[in-house]
């Protein structure tokens, strides 16, 4: 009797546990847990790196945008910066990413290695976890240097109250820096262009 009672509660037990840990890495999931974890970390050695000057930087700008929104970014927005005078040196995922790298520590450089990061923001760009993860860093950078970094373009309307949680420093972002709305005239556009100034003044 005694030995079925200590079979049924180490049975238990071991059902606890496995639920436990399901329960656990299922939170990690939702999360992001170990993905914040592993980003911390390569953070923490990014600090360590020594800083580059801006005078040394590679790159004006980094671009975040979304997949979706590819076609506008190569049909606009890189010629008309790169191909301004003087033209912009921009960082470009598909482009400058070294291939087989981690994307962690492509992004961390690449956003390490430009005066700016611009933002292509649109609905694409809040359903996308990387741009998540790249809008993270660079708000960790703003915290951490108390830097002037960012540019925000805004693709179409997007309501900030419904804005996913996950994207909480986007609302603070937004809250906090002047954007450039794309105009729907096309009248417009040329002026729309102005935006080359933030990088002047760098």
């Amino acid at each position: 009797m005694f030995e079925c009672h200590t079979a049924l509660s180490m049975s238990l037990l071991c059902l606890g546990i496995l639920l436990l840990c399901v329960l656990i890495a299922g939170l990690c999931y939702k999360f992001s847990v170990v993905w914040y974890m592993k980003m911390t970390w390569a953070w923490l050695k990014a600090k360590r790196k020594p800083k580059l000057k801006k005078g040394v930087l590679q790159y004006d700008a980094f671009v975040s945008y979304s997949e979706m929104d590819s076609g506008w970014v190569e049909a606009h927005l890189i010629p008309a910066l790169e191909q301004s005078e003087p033209p912009l040196r921009l960082c470009l995922h598909k482009r400058d990413f070294v291939p087989g790298g981690w994307i962690v520590d492509n992004i961390m450089d690449a956003i390490e290695k430009s005066h700016r990061t611009l933002f292509v923001l649109s609905q694409n760009f809040v359903r996308s976890e990387w741009c998540k993860y790249e809008l993270d860093y660079t708000h960790f950078r703003l915290f951490d240097q108390n830097d002037d970094a960012v540019v925000l373009i805004l693709l179409e309307p997007i309501d900030k109250n419904n804005i996913p949680k996950k994207f909480i420093r986007l609302r603070k972002v937004m809250n906090s820096r002047t954007y450039l709305e794309w105009p729907d005239d096309e009248d417009q556009i040329p002026a729309f262009w102005s935006l080359k100034l933030y990088f002047k003044t760098m």
